[in-house]
């Protein structure tokens, strides 16, 4: 009796191989090189030291880029870089005082920014790191979709491998009725020492939505949100991204 349910578990696991090929098949023809223009907000908050008295910073920042065949530029309002110029002339004065806006402007890195106008290709990287282990139906904000459940397995380097004695990784990714990605969420765990005395631990949690635009497959939204402690401090940190596209 029980070979009889081997056809239905060898059908399902087809099934399940057949989605994830046709979402490989469709983030590798999202490959897009027409023009494209944005706004880009960014904020982020962070909480270091003792609980009882954590010092808590944020930030924010508004950059405006553009990628063509002239390559990836960005640009920053003169308002924003008097701000931030004065942020650093007041430090120098008092090295207690944050300068916020200028390190939302450093947290705003090209390549991240370019990953977010090509989030297929990003997208694509993380699912070759990944198993499928499960697929259902699950609406996402009220659209219907499918929900494909992988667990990660990302390379370390000999490095790093020497400092982190546990890892575990997981991806959520929801599909659209037309077979594009609407979101993806990522979570990660570690554990390790350092320095052979310090212990460590993090957790890493990230939510991506896509859009397409023209070919590409776009990132309009990025949360990711840690939390870590070691060496006896502890800190959180979250950062925020909207990409706004000019139509």
């Amino acid at each position: 009796m029980k070979f009889r349910l081997l056809p239905l578990i060898l059908a399902s696991g087809l099934l399940q191989a057949d989605t994830l090929s046709d979402l490989k098949g469709t983030l590798a023809r999202l490959n897009g090189q027409e023009p494209i223009k944005a706004s880009i907000d960014y904020q982020f908050w962070n909480k270091q030291g003792e609980e009882k008295k954590p010092v808590i910073t944020e930030g924010k920042a508004t950059t405006f880029v553009e990628d063509g065949p002239q390559g990836l530029k960005m640009s920053w309002s003169r308002s924003l870089i008097q701000k931030a110029a004065q942020e650093a002339r007041t430090k120098a004065k008092d090295p207690d005082k944050e300068a916020t806006t200028r390190r939302a402007i450093e947290d705003l890195k090209a390549i991240e920014v370019n990953d977010y106008f090509n989030g297929a290709e990003e997208l694509l990287r993380r699912l070759e790191q990944g198993q499928l282990i499960e697929e259902k139906s699950e609406a996402w904000q009220g659209k219907p979709a499918k929900l494909l459940l992988f667990k990660l397995t990302p390379k370390m380097s000999k490095q790093n491998q020497k400092y982190i004695k546990s890892f575990e990784a997981s991806a959520k990714v929801w599909i659209g009725a037309d077979g594009l990605p609407l979101a993806a969420e990522t979570e990660t765990r570690m554990k390790g020492r350092a320095l052979l005395v310090i212990s460590f631990e993090q957790q890493q949690k990230e939510l991506f939505h896509f859009t397409r635009t023209g070919n590409r497959l776009v990132v309009i939204h990025h949360t990711e949100e840690s939390s870590g402690s070691g060496g006896g401090e502890r800190g959180q940190s979250k950062k925020v991204m909207t990409l706004n596209v000019s139509y």
